[in-house]
């Protein structure tokens, strides 16, 4: 998508740890994550992906507010009426499209001055939303599994900037991916594919207010209590 190519990746799947480590309980693997979302009907595939978004929506306030850059409200609006559509209020292709573009125009521009982590974690608090709105219109189980890796990648980065861990070694490697805000989030990921897959046709509906209550929720602390 342009405007919305993900950061350097470093993992995708297992990993190998230093001898004598347990190995990691959760890892973030997008293509089993993608096997597994085709499992779903494409409306929860979209709860999935909005449920990501929702949780990023924090770090896009914490940006602009530092800032005085971007829009929260409009973010916020773009998820809402996402969330509305799921819920039966369904929007026209055109919308979607429309809000796509907005995403875009919502993302930090890389001229903007000074540099600051929060843009990082901005850019994929709107890039999640795309994926998400993306996931709407194509049915795409990948633009699903997209928006969960910038959840994904958000928090890898803000675990490397707050720590500033030596990543040409595996125990550094392995200090970020062992943090528990980053397992955190994959659990929650977990969790959301799995209560999901578990979903009955008649409780769609149901769901999706359920999990758009509990994103919202979540969203504060996504970066921890101290986010609060």
């Amino acid at each position: 998508m342009p405007g919305f190519a993900a950061r350097p990746f470093r993992l995708s799947g297992p990993c190998t740890l230093p001898a004598g480590d347990q190995p990691l309980s959760l890892l973030f693997d997008e293509p089993q994550l993608v096997r597994s979302l085709e499992r779903l009907p494409l409306a929860l595939r979209v709860v999935f992906a909005a449920s990501c978004a929702e949780r990023l929506i924090s770090t896009y306030d914490s940006y602009s507010n530092r800032t005085g850059r971007g829009d929260t409200a409009a973010l916020r609006g773009i998820l809402n009426r996402l969330w509305d559509d799921l819920s039966g209020h369904r929007m026209t292709e055109g919308e979607v499209h429309a809000k796509i573009r907005a995403c875009e125009d919502l993302h930090p521009r890389e001229e903007d001055r000074p540099w600051v982590p929060e843009k990082d974690y901005a850019e994929d608090a709107v890039a999640a939303a795309a994926y998400a709105l993306r996931c709407r219109e194509n049915g795409s189980s990948q633009e699903a599994a997209w928006a969960s890796r910038r959840a994904y990648e958000a928090l890898d980065s803000y675990v490397i900037e707050r720590n500033d861990p030596d990543l040409q070694t595996d125990q550094g490697e392995t200090q970020v991916l062992t943090d528990p805000l980053v397992q955190a989030e994959l659990a929650r990921q977990h969790r959301d594919l799995d209560e999901l897959l578990l979903v009955l046709p008649g409780d769609q509906m149901k769901a999706v207010r359920r999990f758009q209550q509990r994103a919202t929720e979540e969203s504060p602390t996504f970066f921890g209590p101290m986010s609060l």
